[in-house]
């Protein structure tokens, strides 16, 4: 237990430290002006993580390998089914704050999920799925409960900023909290269960996956409500910047009107693509 212990404190520090906890947008976020569009772009991109999050829990709590790992994980469940917010489940919570940003949660259920969104939930799929069972742990523990109240925490100050009530914005400041619990608990069962280098590397490989993806996703976010407030902006560099050439081409892609519009049937061609958000937690239910 020692050994385990020693080693879920490195695996805390080391996702404190992780990018996608400390993402620009999470620091932006944190201390420059965001308009209740913004985070209503924010919570329309955000929403089906939510909605998605309990159907990660019951794929593990099935492939459990015994009673004590179902234990801790059905005791997440009941706090995430709303035992521990009044009876509200927590995507009806997270449907409170995304009316208020001036969003409908009842539309976003009939519309295809968000790049972002749908690039998440898929790469945790497949990880509870088909990844060793303590790689969909690592993922839903450490990957999310250690991380979401770092990442809310930074969230929280631009809400108040923006004019959310606390009521509004209880689904953040009840993850703080509530994810500290969930977090302990979850570090119990795998504390029993990381003692040897493997289960450690299966944790750690989980953990590190589902923090990858919430990288990308808040990468994704980040262009969302950029393209709602410029949707002419200059597009972004990625990982290496443009070379001259690819600049030129570029700008005259750009400044052709059939080039745009065919850019444009692309992405209405990918976009339909994805699925509903009513079809993916349709789906979740399938397999589970």
């Amino acid at each position: 237990m020692a050994t385990s212990r020693a080693f879920l404190l490195d695996l805390r520090r080391e996702i404190e430290s992780h990018p996608a906890v400390n993402h620009l947008l999470l620091n932006r976020l944190a201390t420059t002006p965001f308009s209740r569009d913004d985070y209503r772009v924010f919570a329309e991109n955000h929403f089906p993580l939510v909605c998605m999050f309990t159907s990660y829990l019951e794929m593990l709590l099935l492939r459990a390998p015994d009673s004590e790992s179902k234990l801790w994980l059905a005791k997440v469940l009941v706090d995430e089914y709303g035992e521990g917010s009044e009876g509200k489940d927590h995507a009806t919570l997270y449907g409170r704050f995304l009316a208020a940003a001036g969003g409908s949660p009842e539309a976003m259920r009939t519309r295809r999920v968000p790049a972002a969104s749908a690039g998440f939930v898929a790469e945790h799929r497949r990880i509870v799925r088909t990844r060793p069972f303590l790689e969909g742990m690592g993922a839903v523990g450490p990957g999310h409960e250690w991380a979401i109240p770092r990442m809310f925490e930074a969230t929280i100050p631009g809400l108040r900023r923006a004019g959310f009530s606390e009521d509004e914005i209880h689904y953040f400041t009840l993850h703080v909290a509530q994810d500290e619990d969930h977090g302990r608990w979850l570090e119990e069962g795998l504390a029993r269960a990381a003692h040897t280098p493997e289960a450690q590397a299966e944790i750690r490989r989980g953990a590190l996956a589902s923090l990858d993806a919430r990288g990308r996703f808040w990468d994704g976010v980040q262009r969302a409500i950029t393209r709602w407030r410029q949707p002419r902006a200059a597009r972004p560099d990625g990982d290496r910047p443009r070379s001259m050439a690819h600049e030129v081409l570029l700008t005259a892609w750009d400044g052709v009107a059939w080039a745009r519009d065919a850019e444009r049937r692309w992405d209405s061609w990918r976009d339909a693509r994805r699925p509903t958000l009513a079809r993916l937690v349709e789906s979740a239910k399938e397999v589970t």
